[in-house]
Formats: structure tokens, sequence, C-alpha cells
């Protein structure tokens, strides 16, 4: 046995107080042997993969001490019996082992997460699984079928094989994906509103993703645990949970700070080019004009000012130009703002006379 074999999910463990824990544990069985060949390339290991069904419905994973303990939710909420697609868990599976190499999630981890989809998306296409190696497929008889099959088990094989194309395709697209969006939209944003759904997208991933918060959730796997290791474990948990109790206050006002900012900036990208980009009508003739025309095409008015934009600048009383509202000095002639002009001319005082 080599190095490289220990480069995979050691074990895996399902709740066995749910319903159908076999059925969860062969999921989670999958799970693991899809993502080897991506852990055994990389050199990443993860010593625990088990099921958790926390309190808290919107966590779908966590990674706890960078892949020594990774958790992945696999039934739906309050549906015991019912689990979630494979493609889902297998994305939910991807995120958790980015965060061995990065915790926050910031502009490198999803470059990396990106990386792994791309990764197993081909894996999935060429039915790789396992060691990656070969021979991980079950045997079958050369030659094939000793008869040939009927037609209308060939047309049934077709359909299962494209709707399987298709659901793998909606979660896996060909290719790496921009963060924030497709380039197509991304175009068409300014800096403020890209900066602002990018910081929408890092809150959200938050609130999914326990591996990126100190936050530690209630988990019913606890329970599940062995005796030799339970105590060291829980105790570890017990002083991550006062931890935790301490920082919730902050990192719920920082929740709330981060998604204050992210609407300011939106709403102030969205007020700004709806004033550059809006048609204004002359107040003489009536006529609507394009956005970046000065004056009027019909009568040559002078475009209106906006009413926001009237208490933003200020007009030197000496060479006329406007200046910022925040200056206090022209920036042409360096006068004075609430200067009153220039000096009258007074007559020289006659001496002499």
């Amino acid at each position: 046995m080599s190095l490289e074999d220990l480069n995979k999910v050691w074990e895996v463990r399902a709740l066995k107080r749910k319903p159908n824990d076999d059925e969860a544990r062969r999921f989670l069985e999958r799970i693991a042997s899809q993502v080897q060949p991506i852990m055994r390339r990389r050199k990443w290991k993860v010593k625990l993969l088990s099921e958790f069904c926390p309190t808290n419905h919107s966590l779908l994973g966590l990674n706890v001490n960078r892949g020594v303990h990774v958790k992945l939710r696999l039934r739906r909420p309050n549906a015991d019996h019912v689990f979630f697609p494979f493609e889902e868990v297998l994305d939910t599976m991807l995120h958790e082992l980015c965060h061995i190499v990065h915790g926050p999630h910031d502009a490198q981890f999803y470059k990396l997460w990106d990386e792994l989809r791309v990764d197993c998306e081909e894996l999935v296409s060429k039915g790789i699984t396992g060691s990656g190696q070969g021979f991980d497929a079950p045997g079958r008889r050369l030659g094939g079928f000793t008869r040939q099959p009927p037609l209308s088990a060939l047309r049934q094989n077709a359909a299962a094989a494209a709707a399987k194309r298709a659901r793998i395709g909606a979660l896996l697209p060909s290719g790496p994906r921009r963060l924030g969006g497709d380039s197509g939209i991304m175009a068409a944003l300014s800096p403020a509103q890209a900066a602002a759904m990018a910081a929408e997208r890092r809150m959200q991933d938050e609130l999914w993703c326990g591996s990126g918060s100190s936050i530690e959730t209630v988990d019913e796997a606890e329970s599940e645990l062995g005796e030799s290791s339970k105590s060291s474990y829980v105790a570890s948990q017990v002083k991550d949970r006062v931890s935790a109790n301490e920082d919730l206050v902050s990192w719920d006002s920082q929740k709330n700070d981060v998604r204050k900012i992210a609407g300011d900036l939106l709403s102030r990208a969205t007020t700004d080019d709806a004033e550059d980009r809006a048609i204004w009508e002359c107040d003489i003739c009536t006529l609507f004009n394009q956005p970046l025309a000065p004056i009027c095409e019909a009568c040559g008015n002078v475009k209106p000012k906006p009413v926001g934009v009237k208490f933003k600048t200020w007009t030197c009383r000496f060479c006329t130009l406007e200046n910022g509202n925040k200056l206090d000095k022209c920036s042409a002639c360096e006068q004075w703002r609430y200067s009153n002009g220039p000096p009258v001319a007074t007559r020289a005082p006659n001496y002499g006379t």
C-alpha cells in the first residue's frame, strides 16, 4: 500500500436513526468514489465523510478542520425518506473539498471550485470513479449479448442515458463559470453592481455552507460516534460551541452590514445609471432629446439639470466654471466659493490738489 492510496475518503458513516440508512451509506460511498480521482490527483484526504441533519434547514455541508471530517446533508428537511439528487450532493462535496485549501469564500475559492467542477464533469462523462486507474467497473463477459436485444429496450436505454446527461449537464455545465454570473450579465453591469452581486453571492454561500463561518451547528450524528473517540470529540465540540456563542452576536451584525452595503451600492449605481441614460424633455418645445445631448436639437435650449445635480455643483462667479459641491475653491481660477465676484474699480486718491 503506497502513500497515494491514502488520498481519498477513509471512512463513510450514515445516520443509523434515520430510515434507509443502508441506502444513505451507499449514497456516501458513491460520492466518495466519484471524487476519489480528484483527491488522488491533488493529494487530499478526508478521514470521515458522514451524513448530518442540522437544525438549520439551509445548511447543506460542513468541513471540519480542513478535511478531517466532512458532513453532507443527504435528505430533504422534514422528509427523511426523500434524498437530494446525486448531482446536487456531489456539487456540495466539491464545495467542501475546496475548504481544504481555502477557508473563506473569496475569488480564489470560487476559481478552485470551478476547476473541480470541470474535472468532475470530465470524470462523469468518461465513467471514471474510484482510483481512476481502470478496473473499477464491474466485469462483463466478452462479446456482449448472445442475442440481439429488442428494439424497445434499446430505445428505453437511449432515453434514460439522454435524461441522465441532461440532469448532469444542468448541475455541471461545460467550462468554468465567472464569479457573479455569466459574461453576458456581467458586461451589462457597472462595477458597483458587480461588486454588490459578488457580495450577495458570498453572503448566500455563508448560509448553506458552515465551513466559512465559526458557527457550529447542532448535529444528530453526534450520538452516532464511537465510545473510544467520543469523549475527545465531544470535548472539542463543547469548546467550539462556547466560543461560537460569544461570537454569534458579532457574526449576525457582520452579515447585516454586508447586506446593507451591498444594497446601498446597488441602489446608488442604479440611480446614477438612470440619471445618465434618461431621455430628457425640452422645457420650451417639449422635444425628447438623447441622454448625452447638451442642448435641444430643435430650439437650442440648454439641457435642464436634474433635481439631484443642482445641489451637487456650484458655479464660480469669476470664470463661471461648475465645480463639485465638496470644493471650497474653484479648480480653474482658485477663487473662493462664496466670493461676490471681481472687486469694483475705485479711483486712486489725488495728492497735491
